[in-house]
Protein backbone atom coordinates (compact mmCIF):
# COMPACT_ATOMS: atom_id res chain seq x y z
CA UNK A 1 0.00 0.00 0.00
CA UNK A 2 1.22 3.37 -0.76
CA UNK A 3 2.69 5.05 2.76
CA UNK A 4 0.43 7.94 2.18
CA UNK A 5 -2.95 6.34 1.64
CA UNK A 6 -1.57 4.58 4.67
CA UNK A 7 -1.33 7.96 6.67
CA UNK A 8 -4.63 9.02 5.42
CA UNK A 9 -6.27 6.45 6.96
CA UNK A 10 -4.40 6.01 9.88
CA UNK A 11 -5.00 10.36 10.18
CA UNK A 12 -8.83 9.93 9.58
CA UNK A 13 -9.39 6.68 12.55
CA UNK A 14 -7.63 9.33 15.24
CA UNK A 15 -9.59 11.82 13.87
CA UNK A 16 -12.73 9.83 14.83
CA UNK A 17 -11.37 8.40 17.98
CA UNK A 18 -10.45 11.94 18.75
CA UNK A 19 -14.26 12.82 17.75
CA UNK A 20 -15.60 10.19 19.93
CA UNK A 21 -13.87 10.87 22.96
CA UNK A 22 -14.45 14.40 23.34
CA UNK A 23 -18.27 13.35 22.65
CA UNK A 24 -18.15 11.06 25.68
CA UNK A 25 -16.63 13.27 27.75
CA UNK A 26 -19.52 16.19 26.72
CA UNK A 27 -21.97 13.40 27.73
CA UNK A 28 -20.53 13.11 30.56
CA UNK A 29 -20.42 17.13 31.35
CA UNK A 30 -24.54 16.76 30.38
CA UNK A 31 -24.97 14.56 33.65
CA UNK A 32 -24.21 10.87 32.04
CA UNK A 33 -21.82 9.57 34.36
CA UNK A 34 -22.78 5.67 34.42
CA UNK A 35 -20.14 4.01 32.87
CA UNK A 36 -22.00 1.07 31.85
CA UNK A 37 -24.69 3.57 30.21
CA UNK A 38 -21.42 5.59 28.45
CA UNK A 39 -19.86 2.34 26.82
CA UNK A 40 -23.74 1.35 25.24
CA UNK A 41 -24.01 5.03 23.81
CA UNK A 42 -20.28 4.94 22.37
CA UNK A 43 -20.78 1.29 21.36
CA UNK A 44 -23.55 2.66 18.50
CA UNK A 45 -22.92 4.61 15.70
CA UNK A 46 -25.72 7.39 15.56
CA UNK A 47 -24.87 8.32 12.06
CA UNK A 48 -26.38 5.22 11.20
CA UNK A 49 -29.86 6.73 12.58
CA UNK A 50 -29.60 9.77 11.48
CA UNK A 51 -30.31 10.39 7.75
CA UNK A 52 -27.44 11.23 5.33
CA UNK A 53 -27.72 15.07 5.82
CA UNK A 54 -27.68 14.81 9.12
CA UNK A 55 -24.91 12.41 9.75
CA UNK A 56 -21.82 14.91 9.79
CA UNK A 57 -23.97 15.67 13.24
CA UNK A 58 -23.67 12.94 14.91
CA UNK A 59 -21.43 13.53 17.63
CA UNK A 60 -23.67 16.67 18.22
CA UNK A 61 -26.04 16.44 21.84
CA UNK A 62 -29.13 17.47 19.63
CA UNK A 63 -32.29 15.91 18.92
CA UNK A 64 -32.93 15.97 14.97
CA UNK A 65 -36.13 15.95 12.68
CA UNK A 66 -36.71 12.11 11.77
CA UNK A 67 -39.39 10.94 9.45
CA UNK A 68 -43.17 11.08 10.11
CA UNK A 69 -43.08 14.15 11.56
CA UNK A 70 -41.46 13.17 14.76
CA UNK A 71 -38.25 13.93 16.97
CA UNK A 72 -35.76 11.64 17.88
CA UNK A 73 -34.19 11.70 21.49
CA UNK A 74 -30.82 13.98 22.29
CA UNK A 75 -28.19 11.44 23.33
CA UNK A 76 -27.29 12.72 26.79
CA UNK A 77 -31.15 12.07 27.71
CA UNK A 78 -31.11 8.59 26.15
CA UNK A 79 -28.20 8.68 28.77
CA UNK A 80 -29.93 9.79 31.69
CA UNK A 81 -33.51 7.86 31.38
CA UNK A 82 -30.79 4.51 30.88
CA UNK A 83 -29.40 5.47 34.24
CA UNK A 84 -32.85 5.85 35.94
CA UNK A 85 -34.33 2.97 34.31
CA UNK A 86 -31.15 1.03 36.28
CA UNK A 87 -31.44 -2.07 34.21
CA UNK A 88 -29.60 -5.70 34.28
CA UNK A 89 -28.54 -7.96 31.88
CA UNK A 90 -31.44 -10.16 32.78
CA UNK A 91 -33.93 -7.48 32.23
CA UNK A 92 -36.73 -7.08 29.70
CA UNK A 93 -37.89 -3.91 28.46
CA UNK A 94 -40.99 -2.33 26.72
CA UNK A 95 -40.39 0.43 24.75
CA UNK A 96 -43.40 2.69 23.26
CA UNK A 97 -42.25 4.52 20.57
CA UNK A 98 -39.20 3.52 18.62
CA UNK A 99 -38.59 6.62 16.57
CA UNK A 100 -35.32 6.15 14.71
CA UNK A 101 -34.40 2.76 16.65
CA UNK A 102 -30.95 5.02 18.43
CA UNK A 103 -32.21 4.72 22.06
CA UNK A 104 -33.26 0.91 21.81
CA UNK A 105 -30.12 0.15 20.15
CA UNK A 106 -28.15 1.81 22.92
CA UNK A 107 -30.51 0.06 25.52
CA UNK A 108 -30.23 -3.12 23.69
CA UNK A 109 -26.66 -3.08 25.42
CA UNK A 110 -27.38 -2.81 28.46
CA UNK A 111 -30.08 -5.43 29.56
CA UNK A 112 -31.17 -8.80 27.68
CA UNK A 113 -34.40 -8.13 25.45
CA UNK A 114 -36.30 -5.62 24.16
CA UNK A 115 -39.97 -4.90 22.81
CA UNK A 116 -40.32 -1.80 20.88
CA UNK A 117 -43.85 -0.56 19.76
CA UNK A 118 -44.36 2.20 16.78
CA UNK A 119 -47.10 3.30 15.57
CA UNK A 120 -45.78 4.44 12.42
CA UNK A 121 -45.21 1.91 9.91
CA UNK A 122 -42.13 3.73 7.91
CA UNK A 123 -40.25 4.35 11.46
CA UNK A 124 -40.91 0.90 12.55
CA UNK A 125 -39.69 -0.36 9.12
CA UNK A 126 -36.66 2.43 9.19
CA UNK A 127 -35.49 0.68 12.77
CA UNK A 128 -35.65 -2.82 12.17
CA UNK A 129 -33.45 -1.86 9.16
CA UNK A 130 -30.64 0.03 11.19
CA UNK A 131 -31.13 -2.11 13.98
CA UNK A 132 -30.06 -5.30 11.77
CA UNK A 133 -27.09 -3.20 10.22
CA UNK A 134 -25.58 -3.02 13.88
CA UNK A 135 -25.92 -6.85 14.06
CA UNK A 136 -28.44 -6.11 17.10
CA UNK A 137 -30.36 -9.16 17.39
CA UNK A 138 -32.23 -8.90 20.82
CA UNK A 139 -34.95 -6.17 20.01
CA UNK A 140 -38.35 -6.86 18.27
CA UNK A 141 -40.06 -3.72 16.58
CA UNK A 142 -43.18 -4.21 15.78
CA UNK A 143 -45.65 -1.90 14.35
CA UNK A 144 -48.08 -1.66 17.18
CA UNK A 145 -50.07 0.50 19.04
CA UNK A 146 -48.82 1.21 22.42
CA UNK A 147 -50.96 2.73 24.35
CA UNK A 148 -54.16 -0.24 24.34
CA UNK A 149 -53.67 -3.27 25.14
CA UNK A 150 -52.62 -6.13 23.40
CA UNK A 151 -54.86 -8.78 21.98
CA UNK A 152 -52.39 -11.18 22.75
CA UNK A 153 -50.04 -11.18 25.16
CA UNK A 154 -47.89 -13.93 23.94
CA UNK A 155 -47.51 -11.76 20.58
CA UNK A 156 -45.71 -9.18 22.32
CA UNK A 157 -44.06 -11.31 25.79
CA UNK A 158 -44.25 -9.99 28.93
CA UNK A 159 -44.66 -9.42 31.89
CA UNK A 160 -41.52 -6.64 31.55
CA UNK A 161 -38.74 -5.60 34.29
CA UNK A 162 -38.92 -2.05 32.86
CA UNK A 163 -41.40 0.29 30.52
CA UNK A 164 -40.04 3.26 28.78
CA UNK A 165 -42.86 5.82 27.01
CA UNK A 166 -40.89 7.93 24.70
CA UNK A 167 -43.62 10.94 24.19
CA UNK A 168 -45.70 12.72 26.53
CA UNK A 169 -49.40 12.35 27.90
CA UNK A 170 -51.79 12.96 30.56
CA UNK A 171 -51.63 9.94 32.67
CA UNK A 172 -50.46 6.47 32.32
CA UNK A 173 -52.94 3.46 30.65
CA UNK A 174 -53.77 0.84 33.48
CA UNK A 175 -52.92 -1.88 31.48
CA UNK A 176 -49.56 -0.59 31.15
CA UNK A 177 -48.65 -0.99 34.92
CA UNK A 178 -50.17 -4.75 34.71
CA UNK A 179 -47.76 -5.41 32.27
CA UNK A 180 -45.12 -4.43 34.55
CA UNK A 181 -43.45 -7.42 36.36
CA UNK A 182 -42.87 -7.51 40.56
CA UNK A 183 -40.66 -4.82 41.42
CA UNK A 184 -40.47 -3.35 37.91
CA UNK A 185 -39.78 0.02 37.08
CA UNK A 186 -42.40 2.52 34.53
CA UNK A 187 -40.57 5.68 32.95
CA UNK A 188 -43.40 8.32 31.42
CA UNK A 189 -43.06 11.89 30.41
CA UNK A 190 -46.42 13.57 31.69
CA UNK A 191 -47.95 16.68 30.37
CA UNK A 192 -47.06 19.77 32.86
CA UNK A 193 -48.68 23.17 32.34
CA UNK A 194 -45.20 24.59 32.16
CA UNK A 195 -44.43 23.04 28.89
CA UNK A 196 -41.80 20.90 29.73
CA UNK A 197 -42.58 17.43 30.93
CA UNK A 198 -42.45 15.64 34.37
CA UNK A 199 -40.19 12.73 34.09
CA UNK A 200 -42.14 10.28 36.33
CA UNK A 201 -40.51 7.05 37.98
CA UNK A 202 -43.13 4.04 39.12
CA UNK A 203 -42.01 1.59 40.79
CA UNK A 204 -44.09 -1.49 41.22
CA UNK A 205 -44.00 -2.91 44.59
CA UNK A 206 -45.66 -5.64 46.95
CA UNK A 207 -48.39 -2.56 48.54
CA UNK A 208 -48.70 -0.81 44.98
CA UNK A 209 -46.80 1.46 43.08
CA UNK A 210 -44.35 4.38 43.97
CA UNK A 211 -43.95 7.30 42.39
CA UNK A 212 -40.69 9.33 42.05
CA UNK A 213 -40.30 12.85 39.92
CA UNK A 214 -37.27 12.93 38.25
CA UNK A 215 -37.01 16.02 36.75
CA UNK A 216 -38.56 18.44 33.40
CA UNK A 217 -37.86 17.88 30.16
CA UNK A 218 -39.07 18.50 26.27
CA UNK A 219 -40.92 15.66 24.80
CA UNK A 220 -43.50 15.28 21.90
CA UNK A 221 -46.73 14.10 22.51
CA UNK A 222 -47.64 10.33 22.30
CA UNK A 223 -50.37 9.86 19.86
CA UNK A 224 -52.79 6.79 20.20
CA UNK A 225 -53.57 4.27 17.26
CA UNK A 226 -51.73 2.97 14.18
CA UNK A 227 -50.98 6.00 11.84
CA UNK A 228 -53.11 5.17 9.18
CA UNK A 229 -50.75 6.43 5.70
CA UNK A 230 -46.95 6.28 7.47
Amino acid sequence: MDDSLFADEAGRADESLARQAAWVMKLRSEGVRNQVVLGALEAIPRKIFLSASQQFLAYEDRAFPIDCGQMSTQPSLIGKVADFLQMKPDHSLLEIGSGSGYQCAVLSKICDRIVSLERYRTLADLARDRLRSCKITNVDVIHADGLVAPVSEEEEGGPFDRILLNGALDRVPGFLFDRLAPGGRLLAPIKHESGLCQLMQYDKGGRGLDETELGRFRYLSLTPGIAAKL
